[in-house]
């Protein structure tokens, strides 16, 4: 991993990115080779390009967001983000803890996402499920 700093100012630049749904500035934080694990269960998304793609399409259906990270750790990050679901008109909340391995220039290789998200609909599917 790189130093300490460079992970620093990689989740700053993340931070501005995921904000203003920046998506060439996204890009730019991996590795042509980088791999993105959205559960550490799942097959990742390879190549920056595949990458930032990804985050777009989640970017385009949630508007009024609002996105916070703290890191808590050398390359480990607690975020918390918000919005609402355009189609479905309700709020929608996310939070979770991120994982990232930089290289030598400070572009990710590998950024893997233990999220839990949560939006209206289903905490009231979840409320009834537990009656």
């Amino acid at each position: 991993m790189a130093d300490p700093d460079a992970f620093a100012d990689w989740l700053d630049a993340y931070a501005r990115a995921q904000d203003g749904g920046d998506v060439a500035l996204l890009k730019s934080l991996f590795s042509a080779d980088a791999k993105f694990f959205q559960t550490p269960f799942n097959k990742p998304i390879e190549g920056a390009g595949q990458i930032s793609e990804a985050f777009a399409e989640i970017w385009a259906r949630i508007v009024d967001t609002s996105f916070k990270i703290d890191r808590i750790g050398d390359g480990w990050a607690h975020w918390t983000a918000g919005g609402k679901i355009e189609a479905l008109d309700e709020p929608h909340r996310t939070s979770g803890i991120l994982k990232a391995e930089l290289n030598a220039q400070g572009q990710c290789e590998t950024l893997t996402f233990w999220t839990e998200t949560l939006s209206v609909r289903e905490s009231d599917m979840l409320s009834q499920r537990d009656a």
